[in-house]
């Protein structure tokens, strides 16, 4: 057996095998290793990959003179890494800039591993420098992935577009011009490309927002603005998009919206303040979801479900959804829930992210919730225990649910809001008559609660599926219930770790 204790295995390496070793570190970390050995001295200029950082050189505790003189050093530095590669290929090229760096070299810099034919290209700007993307970015032939953040003005100066191998492009706090003509363009002229990423481009103030391309497989959009303002026109012409994710204010209209070949999508869609109650000539939805109507598996936000009572006319049938996700907030209301419920015909999943919602309005008014009669108040007639919705929904009574997943069970404030959710997910186990599933992520240290939670269960009267197993899941307890049956039932507590 050859004894490797004192062998120097990596300088046995390939040059190539050590340059691809390299490419995984900084730029300045992979220039540290020439003065490992004389073969290490030049390798740098075969380096694939560079990853170039100037807030590495930033050290204001230093004084602004040691401080100016780091950044320039930082300019000498890429300026020699770039001369020792010469005309080397360059595979990725990331570049982060933020103050005082000089814009005719970080363009010297793009020029260059454009001119040696980069495939990756990640730029980083600091915002607010006025500072232009080059035109000869949106004019390459080598590009599959393109990251740009901070640049304040993206396609303002760029006449022309052609990206023939690009496949990935994601924007994130960038400056586009204001009419989103140019945009749809670039987009409309990425004939492979099948990401796309766009996050705060600040899209509510054009004429017309459009996403127009056929190849485009996924898709996020999240402008997250504290704007109070709804988007004219928004609209997608994607027919092969597989996965779209969508947070935004609800647009005014979608003239367009073909997502034929969606298989996911993720919703947060919000209104302005001043949409409160339905309106027919405001923001509307009904286009939006009727394009993803075919969807198999979908997400909605709390403020989204509220859009659909909201901004929204009719809730399309959704022949084709298995899974539905409802991440739930107490400041919104669950009043399209039981119809959003009944058309989704074949649904096999429902996973509530928390179980908490918005009293109905008649319970707060003051007349309404002192009277005997109203048995949705507790004994002293000042917290509302009512249901999110009137009476039974026939959705829950004829849902064809089959799995119960509520995350973020008992995560409270009091506890009333505890008892709304066992409630709640009593309401479940006595209305839906398919449910062969029920797990409870309950995320508490206490083995109190969870005897709360077996005790409440183990007192139900009856269960509308005999066949249902209840699990309640906890990463943090070593609770175990002594009862060996919730009537015909199971009920676990398990301990493992949370989906994520």
């Amino acid at each position: 057996m050859m004894d490797i204790g004192s062998k120097d295995l990596i300088s046995n390496l390939p040059d190539a095998l050590v340059c691809h070793i390299l490419s995984f570190l900084s730029t300045e970390d992979a220039a540290l290793t020439s003065v490992l050995a004389k073969r290490w001295r030049y390798l740098l200029a075969f380096v694939p990959n560079l990853d170039l950082d100037n807030a590495s050189y930033d050290h204001p505790e230093m004084g602004s003179q040691r401080s100016l003189h780091l950044r320039q050093s930082f300019n000498v530095f890429v300026d020699r890494v770039m001369a020792l590669q010469g005309k080397a290929p360059v595979n990725k090229f990331s570049l982060r800039c933020e103050d005082d760096y000089d814009p005719s070299r970080v363009n010297g810099w793009i020029f260059n591993v454009l001119e040696r034919g980069v495939v990756d290209l990640d730029l980083y700007i600091e915002p607010d420098s006025d500072y232009s993307l080059p035109s000869k970015v949106l004019m390459s032939k080598t590009l599959v992935r393109l990251k740009v953040e901070g640049v304040d003005n993206f396609t303002t100066h760029v006449g022309d577009f052609c990206l023939p191998r690009l496949k990935t492009l994601y924007l994130d706090d960038v400056g586009l011009e204001d009419t989103g003509a140019s945009f749809a363009k670039l987009i409309s002229v990425c004939h492979v490309l099948e990401e796309l990423v766009m996050i705060d481009v600040g899209w509510d103030f054009w004429d017309s927002c459009s996403v127009f391309n056929p190849s485009l497989k996924r898709l996020k959009i999240l402008c997250d603005s504290h704007i109070e303002m709804n988007p004219n026109s928004v609209s997608f012409d994607t027919p092969n998009l597989v996965f779209l994710d969508l947070t935004d204010k609800v647009a005014i209209k979608y003239p367009k919206a073909n997502f034929d070949s969606l298989v996911e999508a993720r919703l947060d869609l919000r209104t302005t303040l001043d949409q409160n109650e339905p309106a027919g000539d405001s923001a509307d939805a009904t286009d939006l979801f009727m394009g993803i109507r075919n969807v198999e598996i979908l997400s909605l936000s709390g403020a989204t479900v509220e859009v659909l009572t909201i901004c929204c006319k009719a809730i399309p049938v959704f022949n084709n959804l298995i899974q539905l996700t409802i991440e739930t907030d107490r400041k919104r209301g669950w009043e399209s829930l039981p119809n959003l419920l009944k058309n989704c015909p074949n649904l096999e999943t429902l996973v509530f992210q928390g179980l908490d919602y918005k009293d109905t309005d008649g319970c707060g008014d003051e007349g309404y919730k002192f009277k005997d009669t109203n048995i949705c108040c507790n004994q002293y007639g000042d917290i509302c225990m009512c249901k999110p919705w009137e009476g039974t929904p026939i959705c829950l009574t004829s849902s064809p649910v089959k799995v119960l997943k509520v995350l973020k069970f008992g995560e409270i404030t009091n506890f009333i809001d505890f008892e709304k959710q066992l409630l709640m997910i009593k309401y479940f186990l006595e209305t839906m008559p398919n449910l062969e599933q029920v797990i409870l992520y309950y995320d508490t240290p206490f083995d109190d609660d969870m005897s709360l939670v077996s005790t409440a269960l183990y007192m139900l009267e009856k269960v509308a599926s005999t066949k249902c197993k209840i699990q309640v899941v906890s990463d943090s307890t070593s609770y175990v219930h002594s009862a060996s049956a919730l009537f015909t039932t199971g009920l676990a507590f398990i301990k493992t770790t949370f989906p994520v």
